[in-house]
């Protein structure tokens, strides 16, 4: 009975993350920006469920950590990464556990370096080119997923 419960709620974390990152992806292809009342609601009840799930404090903080490295290399960088992706990483960890969120970030980041190589070959784009992240977030926890 519990592992039944404990599927069902994996189920509506995994639909609820996969709503928030196409919503966010879709503003981040159309506009080049994100919705941040959507990440400050998903990150909401992505600390409120991780309380109510007793989740282990490092499954928590190194995610957070993460996102915050991140924010610091946008910051220092002067928005090479953008504040909206980073905010969305930030969100991600509220919710996802560690090993789902590395898994998302390392197979989005590769198809992210992927598209930017066809970008750079094939249609002779530059370097300075930016190229929305949140989609290739969205691939990458789908993805994590199915593997």
């Amino acid at each position: 009975m519990r592992a039944a419960v404990a599927d069902k709620e994996d189920g509506v974390k995994e639909l609820c993350t996969v709503v928030f990152l196409a919503m966010n992806s879709w503003l981040d292809i159309r506009r080049r920006e994100i919705s941040l009342l959507l990440t400050v609601v998903y990150a909401g009840c992505g600390i409120i469920c991780s309380i109510l799930q007793g989740r282990k404090i490092q499954d928590v903080l190194i995610p957070a950590g993460i996102g915050i490295l991140f924010l610091a290399a946008g910051l220092i960088s002067r928005g090479a990464i953008g504040a909206g992706d980073c905010w969305i990483l930030l969100a991600l960890g509220a919710l996802l556990d560690t090993e789902t969120y590395i898994r998302m970030l390392c197979i989005g980041f590769f198809l992210a370096a992927f598209w930017s190589g066809i970008l750079l070959v094939i249609r002779r784009k530059s370097r300075k080119t930016e190229i929305p992240l949140v989609p290739f977030l969205l691939a990458g926890y789908i993805g994590g997923i199915l593997i």
